[in-house]
């Protein structure tokens, strides 16, 4: 009879085990490049390294981009009702970057704990500094490209 020794919260790296990054790259990624590079990169992350909070970590990553047109529409209401006025409504718009922001290093402070254990057992943990500076170079353009003149979108995205 033998027995298997297990850590309950030590990760459980899957078939994509060899995709893992620090967290700081899609945090990074997330802050610089924008949720369309960041939020996408989390998940896969968590899940290639079979974070033990990839549930929470996906929850919150999926809550970012609805999240943040809420509060726009938040906003756009209080201008409208006169609470806000057409001056003050920009720096009110800062609340929208705080909020993803903060998404973005809750997602961080959540997969760090599975990555440090992910990475003192011997998992293995590729740099991400190139899809990193290809995704702030290009990120723009890809936005663009994809959602064309529509602003609201690009900035949902960015």
């Amino acid at each position: 009879m033998s027995a298997t020794y297990r850590i309950q919260d030590e990760p459980s790296p899957g078939a994509l085990g060899h995709l893992v990054v620090n967290p700081v790259f899609p945090l990074l990624a997330f802050m610089m490049g924008g949720v369309w590079l960041g939020v996408p990169w989390f998940i896969l992350n968590g899940f290639a390294m079979g974070s033990t909070t990839r549930r929470k970590e996906t929850v919150l990553a999926v809550l970012v981009v609805p999240g943040t047109l809420l509060l726009a529409m938040l906003l756009g209401t209080l201008v409208q009702a006169g609470v806000l006025t057409k001056t003050s409504a920009p720096y009110a718009g800062v609340s929208a970057i705080v909020w993803r922001l903060a998404m973005g290093y809750a997602i961080f402070n959540l997969q760090q704990r599975s990555f440090a254990l992910h990475e003192y057992y011997g998992g293995v943990v590729r740099n991400g500094v190139l899809v990193l500076v290809a995704g702030v170079f290009l990120g723009s353009r890809l936005v663009a490209g994809l959602v064309g003149e529509n602003t609201l979108l690009q900035v949902l995205l960015w």
